[in-house]
């Protein structure tokens, strides 16, 4: 059972999530031959990620509660500091706003309990990108430049990349030159590392970065890149998150028609995946396209999304 741990790094770089969901099942199984709480905490956690990487959401979130059963029994600032942020990340993507940034922040204070500066830096650099989607784009960028000033030998590290990625995007109005230099700094990263999901946030938040410069058409490409590489790893759930970032440049870019088949794409996967708040984004988005052209049906959608974004309660606008 100490192999996936070992190889976990290299496994979540390299390979697909159905091989990593095989290897933490097999992980968890020798796990509960030895019957180490311990070792079961781990196992589930770490399955919890696979499921989570894989877009099962409500398995992954079993899996997590399986593992904070066994850290009651058991006291390890590690592993409880690793769960917290995988916890986060799982709150996040179900369209939760404040529940993930506390979890970042104890994820934090754990870690520093358990003499972790890497994982300090993690736990950091994930709170700078909720930040950042919040609107928070100063405290975001303070953040991430914080990341960026702790040492480290791997280039690819990934507190760097998504500090590099949340700055890239938080600066991109009023720094432009120094946002795309990050960006394409961190995409240069991704592309050496060989990890396509990476690759697919760095281009997509280009695309968010461009847009914002005004610079419509690289911006287009960029998102239409992301795609491809989305299309090639069949992986919805990815899609989810980009969807309608990747909206909102076509309609500033003149293609309402994209945009709204975009909007309109993670409206109906949105729901599925558990995404709460992309539904309320998608909804905003096909909202302000229709404003124009049918404002009776940009006054549905614009309700709907008031109302999803009031189920999930304060902070989520």
């Amino acid at each position: 059972s100490e192999l996936p741990r070992f190889l976990r790094a290299y496994f979540a770089r390299r390979c697909g999530t159905t091989h990593l969901n095989v290897l933490f099942e097999r992980s968890l199984a020798a796990a509960e031959r030895l019957g180490d709480p311990l070792q079961l905490a781990e196992a589930h956690s770490d399955l919890g990620f696979a499921r989570y990487n894989a877009g099962r959401t409500a398995e992954a979130a079993a899996a997590y509660e399986a593992a904070e059963l066994r850290l009651s029994q058991v006291r390890d600032t590690q592993v409880e500091a690793e769960l917290a942020m995988r916890r986060g990340y799982l709150s996040w993507d179900a369209g939760h706003v404040e529940e993930p940034l506390e979890l970042f922040g104890l994820a934090g204070k754990l870690y520093e309990q358990a003499g972790s500066p890497a994982g300090v830096a993690h736990a950091a650099a994930s709170e700078a990108w909720a930040m950042l989607q919040l609107g928070h784009r100063e405290e975001a960028a303070r953040r991430a430049r914080e990341v960026l000033g702790v040492p480290h030998t791997d280039p690819a590290w990934p507190p760097a990349l998504t500090a590099r990625i949340t700055l890239g995007v938080a600066i991109a109005h009023d720094a432009p030159d120094e946002a795309a230099e990050h960006l394409h700094r961190a995409l240069a990263l991704a592309r050496e590392d060989g990890h396509l999901h990476n690759q697919a946030w760095c281009l997509n938040c280009l695309g968010v970065a461009l847009r914002q410069m005004g610079r419509y058409e690289e911006a287009l490409a960029s998102h239409r890149e992301a795609f491809a590489l989305l299309d090639e790893l069949f992986e919805e759930h990815w899609k989810m998150r980009f969807l309608n970032g990747y909206g909102e440049t076509c309609r500033l870019a003149g293609l309402p028609e994209e945009a709204l088949r975009l909007h309109r794409q993670a409206l109906e996967l949105a729901p599925r995946l558990g995404s709460r708040y992309e539904e309320a984004l998608a909804h905003e988005g096909i909202a302000i396209v229709l404003d124009g052209t049918d404002p009776a049906g940009a006054a549905e959608h614009r309700a709907a999304g008031q109302a999803v974004l009031r189920e999930l309660g304060p902070g989520a606008h």
